[in-house]
Order: structure tokens, then sequence, then C-alpha cells
């Protein structure tokens, strides 16, 4: 199952995809910033899950979190 997760661009009222989930099988998943300023965001800053569900992700920490494999 994989998911496209964006952030509102609120000036513009529109969601920009960053980043994509995954999963690769055995329960495994690969998550990376399509867009590559994506990691200079702040954690705290609220994802949006575009085409699924969150899966547990929730803010660019937890992007960031699955990218360097401590979640």
């Amino acid at each position: 199952m994989s998911t496209t997760f964006g952030i509102r661009i609120p000036s513009l009222d529109v969601v920009v995809p960053i980043a994509r989930r995954r999963g690769i099988g055995d329960g495994k998943v690969d998550v990376w910033f399509t867009e590559p300023t994506g990691e200079l965001l702040p954690d705290e800053l609220e994802v949006i899950a575009m085409d699924n569900s969150n899966q547990g992700i929730h803010t660019i920490k937890d992007i960031k979190d699955h990218i360097s494999g401590s979640q």
C-alpha cells in the first residue's frame, strides 16, 4: 500500500506533495521525500495523506523518523 503525503500552502489553499510511503513486503515500508526541500521543513509541520490514510505518519518528524529507520 502506498501513500503520497503533502503540506498545505495556506496562501494558495492547495496541498503540495512532498513525500511518499510504499510497502515493500514483509511488513516493511520505504519512505522518501519527493521534494528535496522537504527535509528542511520544521518537524512539527502537519502532513496530509493525499491518496490513502496517514498510516502513522502525521508530521514531518514522522517522515524523517521513518527515513532514518528510527521508527
